[in-house]
């Protein structure tokens, strides 16, 4: 798993065996005292055969799948820009009713950019759902704002 013994260690590696140590921190197979003593003696470590003593005792780490397929799942787990842009111009829909029309404008646009967001699904990204669905009622809260505006600017008249 690990090259000679002897073989002199680089900075990456260090950090590999570190990340290694707090995974188990993490699976609860080491405490944290364990891993701030482990951590130290790997950045202390100067060869191989000091990093491996380290990990000996716990589990390889997983090797990451580096085929094509796991790299269009990863792909499709990105978040869209839809729920974000919606969030945006729905917030802004709210402060721009006090300018002649915009509010209105942006709030539809917002509207509109929350309803695709939504039906585009959220990718098994947290937040999008949430995200779409605030830009959605800002835009519309920038919509009926709009029109109470009017209507009280018309009712002056």
């Amino acid at each position: 798993m690990y090259p000679a013994h002897w073989i002199r260690v680089s900075d990456a590696d260090r950090e590999s065996v570190v990340a290694h140590l707090s995974a188990a921190v993490a699976e609860g197979r080491l405490t944290l005292e364990e891993f701030s003593e482990r951590a130290q003696l790997a950045y202390a470590s100067r060869v191989w055969g000091e990093l491996a003593h380290l990990v000996g005792d716990l589990p390889a780490p997983p090797i990451a799948d580096t085929t094509p397929a796991a790299a269009v799942s990863t792909a499709a787990g990105q978040a869209s820009k839809l729920p974000l842009a919606a969030l945006i111009v729905g917030i802004t829909s709210i402060p721009l009713t006090f300018c002649a029309v915009l509010g209105g404008v942006a709030g539809l646009v917002a509207i509109v950019l929350g309803i695709v967001a939504l039906r585009k699904g959220d990718q098994g990204v947290p937040g999008q759902r949430g995200m779409a669905l605030a830009g959605l009622l800002c835009g519309l809260f920038g919509v009926v704002l709009q029109g109470a505006m009017i209507a009280l600017f018309s009712l002056l008249e």
